[in-house]
C-alpha cells in the first residue's frame, strides 16, 4: 500500500474514532440509540477496512461496499453532527473517483443527492438570506472538494500512465540492448565466416600448390637435380605468397582487396602449377574485364582459384579449361576438367563458398559431372549496362 494511502486510511479511522466519542457525548443518556449508532459505526469501519484491503476495484462487492459507505456516512452525519462526520462524508468522493463509467456517475449522483438532503435538513426550507448563503457556501465547498479529488485522480492517472510508459521504455531498452548484442554476435559470426572463407580460398590453394611442388621435388631429387632447385625456388615463392595471402585475409575486414589486372591475377594462379608436368591449365578470357566492378572481379577470381584447387585435389584432374565471356545478360564463367568426376555432387566448403559469392551478386551456379567424365561449373553473373 502506498504511503499516501496509508495516511488516508489512518486519518479515516481517526475520524471514525472521533465519531465514536462524539456519539457517546451526544447519546450517553439514550443508551439504545448510542449502542445502535456505535454498532453501525463499527460495521462501517469493518466495511471500509475490507474494501481497502480485500476488494478489487472493478468488483461488484467494491461498488456495493462504497455505496454502503456513502449512505452510512450520510446517516452518521445526520445523527452525529460534528467535525468527524463533516469530514468523513467527503472520503467516499476520493474513492469513487477511482471508478469508471456508469458506476462513477451513479455513486457521484447518490453522494451529491444525499449531501443536498443533509444541507436542506440542516438549514431548513427557509428562504432567508442566511440559509441560502449557508446552502450556497456548503455546495461551493462540496464542489471544491470534488474538484480537488478529481484533480488528484487526473494526476494519479497521468502518473500511472507515465510509470507504464517508463516500464515499456525500460522493456524496449532491454530488448534494444539484447538486439544490439545479437547484431554484434551476428556481425562477429559473419566476420568469422568471411575470414574462414578467405583463408580457405587463398591459403588453402597456395598450400595445395606447395604440397604438389614438394611432392614433385621429391620425385625428381635423384633424377633431375638441376630441375630440383627451380622447383624449390618456386615452392619458396608459393610459401611467401601464402604468407602474403594470410596477411591479406587478416586485413580483409578492413578493406576488400582490389584486383586491377584480372587476367594477370588469374595467370599468377596458373603459374603456381606451371612446373608440374602432368597438369595443364588453359585460360581463355575476355580481354575487357578490368572495367567490371571490384566485387565481381573478386568473386570470379576466388571462384577460379577454388575450382582449380578442387579439380586437382579432389578430381585428380590433369587438364583444366577456364573460359570467360561477356554476354548481353552478364558475365559467363565456365570451368571444366578431365578429373574422375562423380554422379552425386557433395558440396564442400569450397563449393558452398562459390555459391554464396555468386548468389550474393544475383548470379546463378550450375554443376555438371559424371563418373570418369570430369567436373564442370557454369556461372552467370548479371552486370549493369554501363559496365558492358
Amino acid at each position: 500500500m502506498p504511503v499516501s494511502k496509508k495516511y488516508l486510511v489512518v486519518f479515516k479511522y481517526f475520524l471514525l474514532i472521533s465519531i465514536f466519542i462524539r456519539t457517546y457525548f451526544l447519546y450517553h443518556n439514550k443508551i439504545v440509540a448510542m449502542i445502535l449508532l456505535l454498532v453501525f459505526s463499527t460495521i462501517l469501519m469493518i466495511n471500509d477496512y475490507t474494501r481497502s484491503v480485500k476488494l478489487d476495484i472493478d468488483s461488484n462487492y467494491m461498488y456495493f461496499s462504497l455505496l454502503f459507505t456513502i449512505c452510512g456516512a450520510a446517516v452518521l452525519t445526520y445523527f452525529v453532527r460534528g467535525f468527524g462526520t463533516n469530514v468523513y462524508i467527503f472520503f467516499p468522493l476520493i474513492e469513487l473517483l477511482k471508478l469508471k463509467g456508469i458506476r462513477l456517475k451513479t455513486l457521484f449522483l447518490v453522494h451529491l443527492l444525499l449531501f443536498l438532503i443533509l444541507l436542506i435538513l440542516d438549514t431548513g426550507m427557509s428562504n432567508n438570506w442566511d440559509s441560502l448563503s449557508s446552502l450556497g457556501l456548503n455546495l461551493l465547498s462540496y464542489f471544491a472538494v470534488a474538484s480537488i479529488a478529481y484533480s488528484v485522480k487526473i494526476i494519479r492517472t497521468e502518473k500511472e500512465e507515465v510509470n507504464k510508459l517508463n516500464e515499456k521504455l525500460q522493456l524496449a531498452n532491454i530488448k534494444l540492448q539484447q538486439y544490439t548484442l545479437e547484431v554484434e554476435e551476428l556481425t562477429a559470426s559473419k566476420e568469422r565466416t568471411i575470414m574462414a572463407q578467405e583463408l580457405h580460398d587463398s591459403v588453402g590453394h597456395s598450400l595445395m600448390a606447395l604440397i604438389m611442388h614438394l611432392e614433385f621435388a621429391k620425385k625428381i631429387c635423384d633424377t633431375k637435380p638441376e630441375k630440383l632447385k627451380e622447383v624449390l625456388t618456386k615452392s619458396e615463392d608459393i610459401a611467401k605468397s601464402s604468407i602474403s595471402s594470410l596477411r591479406e585475409a587478416v586485413n580483409l575486414l578492413k578493406e576488400e582487396r582490389e584486383i586491377k589486372d584480372f587476367n594477370g591475377s588469374v595467370e599468377e594462379i596458373i603459374n603456381n602449377f606451371h612446373m608440374l608436368n602432368n597438369i595443364k591449365i588453359s585460360f581463355n578470357p575476355d580481354k575487357n574485364l578490368d572495367n567490371l566492378s571490384s566485387i565481381i572481379k573478386n568473386s570470379m577470381y576466388k571462384t577460379i582459384k577454388e575450382s582449380i584447387t578442387n579439380s586437382i585435389k579432389h578430381g585428380k584432374a590433369t587438364e583444366i579449361n577456364i573460359s570467360i565471356t561477356r554476354e548481353k545478360k552478364g558475365i559467363r564463367l565456365i570451368l571444366t576438367d578431365n578429373g574422375i568426376g562423380c554422379n552425386k555432387i557433395i558440396k564442400s566448403n569450397g563449393l558452398i563458398g562459390i555459391e554464396n559469392r555468386v548468389t550474393s551478386l544475383n548470379g546463378s551456379v550450375k554443376y555438371f559431372s559424371n563418373d570418369d567424365l570430369g567436373f564442370g561449373i557454369d556461372i552467370c553473373i548479371p552486370i549493369l549496362m554501363e559496365e558492358v
